[in-house]
């Protein structure tokens, strides 16, 4: 839906002839569609790393543990490289130094889409390094609870950013002309 919204074509006449009259709206429906292609990429991380660290509840060998509480750690630092990757329109919603991405509609009515900070930061996703080496069965858990709430907040982020690119979609379509 986004895409096709982005590349419509039977839109009414400029009123200026450097005016796009919906600019402002396709610019933030990139930056949804920006930020949901990185939540998609992030929730493939977080599901990679679950299975990292029920691989290492299912194991007795402390080797083996840490050896799996690295590759933890590094599909945890990969989820803030996919924010520095992402499109700097989608950066704005959901990297590190995020803010409100105020959209300007018809006349002065104005809306604006909250960010969602998404990295690996206390403020973010809050997930914390494996620092005992999965030696433990309770730093497993601790790290199991804290990927499922990472994916509840990547869920309700995604389907915030859902949400906004309707009614962004409708008010672009004239719905609510």
């Amino acid at each position: 839906g986004v895409n096709r919204a982005l590349k419509k074509t039977d839109l009414p006449e400029k009123k200026e002839a450097n005016e796009d009259p919906h600019g402002h709206v396709r610019d933030a429906l990139g930056a949804i569609e920006g930020a949901l292609y990185a939540i998609d990429r992030i929730r493939d991380t977080l599901e990679q790393a679950c299975e990292v660290v029920v691989s290492a509840k299912d194991l007795e060998d402390p080797g083996g543990r840490a050896l799996l509480a690295e590759r933890y750690d590094e599909l945890r630092l990969g989820i803030n490289a996919t924010l520095e990757a992402a499109d700097p329109r989608a950066a704005i919603l959901i990297g590190a130094s995020q803010r409100h991405f105020d959209v300007v509609l018809a006349g002065k009515a104005r809306y604006s889409i909250s960010p969602a900070r998404l990295d690996t930061s206390p403020g973010g996703l809050n997930l914390t390094p494996p620092g005992d080496a999965f030696a433990n069965d309770d730093e497993i858990e601790r790290v199991l609870a804290e990927l499922d709430r990472a994916l509840n907040r990547a869920d309700r982020a995604a389907a915030a950013y859902c949400r906004d690119a309707q009614y962004l979609i409708a008010r672009m379509n004239g719905a609510f002309e």
